[in-house]
């Protein structure tokens, strides 16, 4: 079985519901994680473009709107918010979502939004998408700035309620910025190595070492552009190259998975896939390419949900 610490299905969620669908993770993804022997995931909240711009707060609410709607009807899922409940959802093979936060640009400045997220069930938070904000500066920000003052509080705050703090997305002098301030684990949720393909958004082997020091897990992203800087060689084989990568340098139990499929959003193109790995249902073949590439039976489970739950049982209990 297989933990995706990287979902962008509450956005397809929110896009549908807006047009009146209901029961739309039964009607549109539940069957194809099962194929993929998906047992849970974090869902993220990512306030999407042109929201991000205009109106971003208005659209985290229709966003949380459409969560509880979908949470007060679906039997296909259950909102975990700690280990003990991961386990119980487990025991009864139900499939458990995790609610994120991918950045929170919503907040604007208010440090006291962070309790909506909260209250809504989040347990996970990113302070940026690509973006520059209040809080913090993502990797198309400027390159010299870094986390603003009232960032500091935000992780601050983010800690004191002990919730999952995910660095992926974020410039490089924001990641140091948090790495300063950290008290537990952190994560990058989906992000691969840089040494192999040289974009903002993968992680350099200084960053790699500083999530191995707080003893964090990176999960491996299967998004084509964060492969390979080749476009016929972003592959499944080449994404497995992260995964050895990324092992060897600083230890399989800091590696997971964060898949981060998108093939499902309105605006995604045919070639945004990876080949051979399209979807949530070729996750199976990137549990045999592990494995044929040396790992056991025991280090693929880490990699597949070990390393990830237990950072959830360190940081949510």
């Amino acid at each position: 079985m297989v933990f995706d610490a990287h979902s962008d299905i509450w956005t397809d969620v929110t896009i549908r519901f807006l047009k009146g669908e209901r029961d739309i993770f039964r009607k549109y993804h539940f069957e194809r994680l099962q194929k993929g022997s998906i047992e849970g995931s974090i869902f993220a909240i990512w306030i999407d473009s042109p929201y991000a711009e205009t109106r971003p707060y208005e659209r985290f609410l229709e966003m949380a709107e459409a969560i509880q709607n979908e949470i007060s009807i679906t039997q296909k899922f259950v909102i975990v918010k700690n280990e003990k409940e991961i386990q119980k959802a487990r025991q009864n093979h139900q499939f458990y979502v995790i609610i994120g936060a991918e950045g929170l640009s919503s907040i604007g400045k208010n440090l006291d939004l962070i309790e909506q997220y909260y209250d809504l069930g989040a347990r996970h938070a990113m302070l940026t998408w690509n973006e520059q904000n209040a809080l913090a500066t993502g990797v198309k920000g400027e390159v010299t700035r870094g986390l603003t003052e009232l960032g500091k509080q935000a992780v601050q705050k983010i800690m004191k309620k002990k919730m999952l703090l995910d660095v992926s997305h974020l410039n490089e002098k924001s990641f140091w910025d948090i790495t300063d301030l950290m008290e537990y684990p952190l994560i990058a949720s989906h992000s691969n190595a840089k040494a192999l393909c040289n974009v903002p958004r993968n992680l350099s082997d200084e960053q790699l070492f500083a999530i191995r020091d707080l003893n964090g897990v990176i999960g491996i992203n299967a998004f084509h552009g964060f492969i390979h800087n080749v476009a016929a060689e972003q592959t499944i084989d080449n994404l497995i190259k992260h995964v050895v990568y990324i092992a060897d340098k600083i230890g399989v139990e800091h590696v997971g998975c964060g898949f981060d499929f998108i093939e499902f959003l309105p605006s995604t193109e045919p070639e945004y896939a990876t080949k051979g790995l399209e979807d949530y249902t070729k996750v199976p073949d990137f549990v045999k390419k592990l494995k044929q590439v040396g790992f056991s039976e025991k280090e693929v489970e880490n990699i597949c949900y070990r390393n990830f739950h237990r950072v959830i049982q360190q940081v949510l209990g």
